[in-house]
């Protein structure tokens, strides 16, 4: 295949959950130009749209980059699997869909680190302007404890967020257990408050994943200022010059990729925007000379521009989940996943889009505070009424079981992202430090109490056989710890790789503009600027970031 137009004024690297809203929103100017680059192709696979496809999308290397974090101590040297997407949409046709946006704390902070125009209130018309909120569609349908405030959500925009499809009996209960422990319910974590517990909401429409490049490309793939690439591995950044004597800002010109096997080049008269990731955006900048030189010098690059924070400052959410053996099979889903019920199933997600296969991986959500004084939730739980043998590939026991997995929303551990070679296709070293920090350990220990603390309460505890993961023989801090050092595993958040900010020789990578920090034409987009992590899943808030990047490159143009 032959590309034509090899020229734009903008190019967009990685057609991920932010590129796919980039290319939407800078494609609207029918004067601009726009070329989206994406190494995967097109999400035509069937598990992209089946909400619980995403168990087979983890372990499938035509959608998915497959990375593994770098053994390390603190998870017994174990290597966990990092899924990113590859695939139009990104990891956003991979993902477990939940809607979360985080705590306005959150991005007050980000504002208080030197970051104007960051700031909750700043982002808040972003997050409401990305959104079409059902619930606020038929209001009559709900209960009044369950209404959404208009405040803070929006009906207008591409990305369809709606109820899980169903309600259970064993959650159901599991949410009272909470609200007898002092905990309030909360019919929406994105309102007014984000602790207490109650459903998840999730980016889907009509029992179908939402992703961005369902809700954002598909209705812009056609316009004539846009061009699609898909299958192109992006090796390198060009410039205006590889002098690195000079001091002066460097201008980045082109884009050097593979596209099926063979070089192409793309050059951009305005902006090259990164959003290929907290992995792929830093990898990209290194393998251009941009980073580390020591580094890059060993590694066979040469240094075009020190920037010390590039793949640095990785940071993410660790889960580890306790599961619970059930009395009442029909509590569970486990039945559900097995035999002539499966086949049921089936037939409701074909004729109704309901039932086991329009799930998500966390079904209710709870958020609360690790101890008394906190102003905000520090710890986000992540529960299910099943229970797996294999919980990398998500198959089910054969008994009852409900399944709590604890999080801290914001961890002091820090890792990093960095080249291993000057070859595009080896995967970066990864290393998320889990657990390195004392803070992190506390609180995940008290997540993992207060869930015990949940199951013990009424009426959930009616129902409770044993606790079968880590088990109540248990229930030493260092026996807690080393179970989850030894189970815990990724919730597919990483962030902060290029962090936003406004001192480079700080670890900063990009300014409150989002352009890389001593190069001109180059910004990145996605969730490797997050100067910390929010307090929550990360899709929505990359979004976001996203949305409000449109409008200050559309400024910029003016």
């Amino acid at each position: 295949m032959t590309i034509i137009n090899t020229i734009a004024d903008y190019i967009i690297i990685g057609a991920g959950s932010a590129g796919c809203v980039l290319a939407a929103r800078l494609s609207e100017d029918k004067d601009k130009t726009v070329i989206l680059v994406e190494a995967g192709g097109n999400d035509t696979h069937p598990f992209i749209h089946i909400p619980s496809g995403y168990i087979k999308t983890m372990n499938n290397s035509s959608l998915n980059w497959m990375y593994k974090n770098e053994p390390d101590p603190g998870v017994h040297h174990r290597e966990i699997d990092m899924p990113r997407g590859k695939v139009l949409g990104g990891s956003s046709s991979i993902n477990a869909m939940l809607y979360i946006r985080g705590q306005a704390a959150d991005y007050d902070s980000w504002a208080q680190r030197g970051n104007p125009g960051w700031s909750y209130d700043d982002v808040l018309p972003y997050f409401i302007r990305a959104e079409h909120q059902e619930r606020l569609i038929q209001p009559e349908k709900y209960a009044q404890r369950d209404q959404f405030d208009s405040e803070y959500h929006g009906t207008d925009g591409p990305l369809n967020v709606a109820d899980i499809r169903e309600t259970y009996e064993a959650l159901d209960m599991l949410c009272e257990a909470a609200q007898s422990c002092g905990y309030p319910y909360n019919a929406d974590f994105n309102g007014a408050s984000q602790q207490g517990f109650g459903y998840y909401q999730v980016t889907q429409k009509g029992g179908m994943r939402c992703s961005t490049r369902r809700g954002y490309l598909t209705p812009a793939q056609n316009r004539p200022n846009l061009k699609i690439i898909t299958n192109a591995t992006v090796t390198s950044l060009g410039f205006d010059s590889d002098d690195i004597s000079t001091q002066q800002s460097r201008q980045a010109r082109t884009v050097n990729l593979r596209h099926r096997g063979q070089p192409l080049t793309l050059t951009s008269r305005k902006t090259i925007i990164l959003s290929a990731g907290a992995i792929g955006s830093p990898q990209i900048l290194e393998l251009s000379g941009i980073g580390r030189p020591d580094l890059l010098s060993a590694h066979g690059i040469t240094p075009r521009h020190e920037l010390l924070g590039v793949g640095e400052n990785f940071s993410d959410h660790f889960i580890s989940r306790l599961a619970w053996r059930l009395t009442d099979p029909y509590l569970s889903l486990n039945r559900r996943a097995h035999g002539l019920a499966f086949v049921g199933e089936l037939f409701k997600y074909a004729f109704q889009r309901r039932g086991i296969l329009s799930l998500p991986a966390g079904i209710l959500g709870g958020f609360v505070k690790s101890h008394e004084g906190l102003d905000q939730p520090d710890i986000q739980y992540h529960m299910a009424n099943a229970s797996f043998k294999n919980p990398a590939k998500r198959v089910f026991d054969d008994f009852p079981g409900l399944t709590i997995g604890p999080c801290q929303l914001r961890p002091e551990s820090r890792g990093y992202v960095h080249i291993q070679s000057s070859d595009p296709s080896i995967s970066p070293l990864i290393n998320p430090k889990y657990l390195d920090s004392e803070t992190d350990r506390q609180v995940h220990l008290a997540g993992m109490r207060i869930a015990r603390k949940l199951m013990s309460a009424h009426p959930i505890s009616d129902y409770v056989v044993e606790e079968i993961k880590p088990g109540a023989d248990i229930s030493s801090d260092d026996e807690l710890l080393d179970y989850a050092r030894a189970t815990g595993v990724t919730l597919y958040h990483p962030v902060s790789t290029c962090r936003m900010g406004p001192e480079a020789r700080n670890g900063d990578v990009v300014d409150s503009r989002l352009n890389v920090h001593g190069i001109t034409g180059l910004k990145v987009v996605d969730a490797s600027i997050m100067p910390e992590l929010v307090s929550g899943n990360t899709n929505a808030p990359t979004i976001m970031i996203a949305e409000k990047a449109a409008d200050i490159i559309k400024k910029e143009a003016r």
